[in-house]
């Protein structure tokens, strides 16, 4: 819904600061209604600021001054990015507890305008040396950013390499274990011809005793037909 109340500023919200010091705002609200209007305003970050008032009434065709100041100092490099909302709509009954008179409005009959903020410093040459601070921050984010890549690119080289290594050392572990392997062969299968060699031998030697035998009992034999 629109229509109820006129913001000043429209879009955003400046807050005068000096260095270690508190920073201030004024935001005026404008009732274009002849009738009797009610406010509440939030923020994004409600332990950072203090805003007087943040909820009451406003009669028709009249304003509201509300003072929004910091809780904390502000430094240079204080990050600076809230964002306030303000509620209006009619009052039509005469509730005057507010928090029961908010959850008790329709959605549809509230107005609601968000606005941005940011510091602005009374002495320029704060502003110049927030400015520098964020560049800083910045080139500082850009220079981290490069040494992880770059830190993060000489691990994985460095892994590389070293599963390289491993591999290699696997492959000659792997050749040494053929390689003896290999050796055990040879060693068996020598065994077994030895083996082999020498049974055909011993094989070879009854063979010959035998048919020693079998001549001599022949001899004998044929000597005593003989006789």
């Amino acid at each position: 819904m629109q229509g109820i109340i006129e913001i000043d500023p429209k879009i955003i919200l400046e807050f005068m600061a000096e260095e270690n010091r508190f920073a201030h705002a004024q935001l005026t609200l404008y009732n274009v209604q002849s009738q009797q209007i009610a406010f509440k305003i939030k923020t994004t970050v409600p332990q950072m600021f203090q805003v007087k008032p943040s909820v009451g009434f406003i009669d028709g065709n009249q304003s509201q001054i509300i003072e929004i100041s910091t809780t904390q100092a502000i430094g240079l490099d204080q990050k600076f990015d809230a964002k306030f909302q303000i509620n209006a709509c009619l009052r039509d009954s005469n509730e005057q507890d507010l928090n029961q008179f908010w959850r008790s409005r329709d959605q549809s009959t509230i107005q609601t305008t968000q606005l941005k903020s940011k510091l602005k410093y009374q002495n320029p040459q704060d502003q110049q040396n927030q400015q520098q601070q964020q560049q800083t921050t910045g080139d500082s984010k850009i220079l981290e950013s490069s040494v992880f890549n770059s830190s993060h690119s000489e691990s994985r080289m460095f892994k590389s390499i070293k599963d390289d290594n491993q591999k290699d050392e696997l492959v000659k572990q792997y050749k040494d274990q053929l390689e003896k392997l290999s050796q055990e062969y040879q060693f068996f299968k020598q065994k077994v011809q030895q083996e082999q060699f020498n049974s055909l031998q011993k094989k070879e030697s009854i063979n010959t005793k035998q048919a020693l035998i079998f001549v001599i009992i022949a001899l004998v034999i044929g000597y005593i037909i003989g006789k």
